[in-house]
């Protein structure tokens, strides 16, 4: 016999998971609040069963946690980011200006005549 223990889910959240059970496999189920009974599945099958109503119902944020023969829905908490983890910096971010993209009048030469001609390669 494999227990679940469903603590952190709402009474109908654990009826719509015996339905879930009884639709998926069939096996004997017995409620007994918040804790289900399952007799004739494997310990693996109810596992993968109890994974798969999570991710089917978009439960992301519980999880599985198996002890024995017994296996408990939890509710995963993200874990609060410490002050000495954030990084601080000591100069604060200055942007560069980006190089100036016009010629100055004085870079510009002007072409006096005709403009140098090309080079002709040898072609073999």
């Amino acid at each position: 016999m494999t227990k679940v223990l469903a603590d952190d889910f709402d009474n109908d959240q654990v009826s719509l998971l015996i339905e879930f059970l009884t639709a998926m496999s069939n096996g004997v189920f017995a409620r007994h609040g918040k804790r289900i009974d399952i007799t004739g599945l494997a310990r693996e099958r109810v596992k993968s069963l109890v994974r798969k109503f999570l991710h089917t119902n978009h439960l992301s944020e519980y999880n599985v946690l198996a002890r024995g023969d017994t296996f408990e829905i939890i509710r995963i908490r993200p874990e609060a980011k410490s002050k000495e983890d954030e990084i601080k910096y000591s100069m604060p971010f200055v942007p560069i200006p980006p190089p100036p993209t016009a010629v100055k009048p004085r870079l510009v030469i002007e072409w006096q005549g005709k403009p140098p001609t090309k080079k002709m390669r040898n072609k073999k």
